[in-house]
């Protein structure tokens, strides 16, 4: 399962700053995960306690921002929701549209006591 790795690096990168600060546990990470990413955000947070078991994060919470897609046309420059691979803008019907957001796969904030 690709979530279960996601969410063992989200608490890998939690107890690596968890060391840095010197703090005790881990309390709340917060990660941001985007809808073309890969990673499924709901099985991520469903495997997160697991993950974070018998670890200083474990009893932590994460939380997570989920990022939809959007992609600009390079044509008309019109930002639009893809709605399929080849990015097809609805405004002018140009293929090709750049990604500018939705493949976000990050942790933003760790919380530490």
């Amino acid at each position: 399962m690709h979530e279960l790795s996601v969410a063992m690096s989200i608490v890998e990168i939690a107890l690596a700053r968890l060391k840095e600060s010197g703090g005790a546990r881990v309390t709340l990470v917060k990660a941001v995960i985007g809808e073309l990413s890969g990673a499924m955000a709901d099985s991520v947070i469903f495997c997160y306690d697991a993950a974070a078991r018998g670890t200083p994060a474990e009893g932590s919470r994460l939380e997570v921002e989920r990022t939809e897609a959007e992609a600009v046309c390079g044509e008309c420059s019109h930002r639009f929701k893809p709605l399929d691979p080849l990015a097809v803008c609805p405004s002018c019907g140009a293929f090709g549209g750049r990604i500018v957001a939705g493949e976000e796969l990050y942790v933003d904030h760790i919380g530490i006591d």
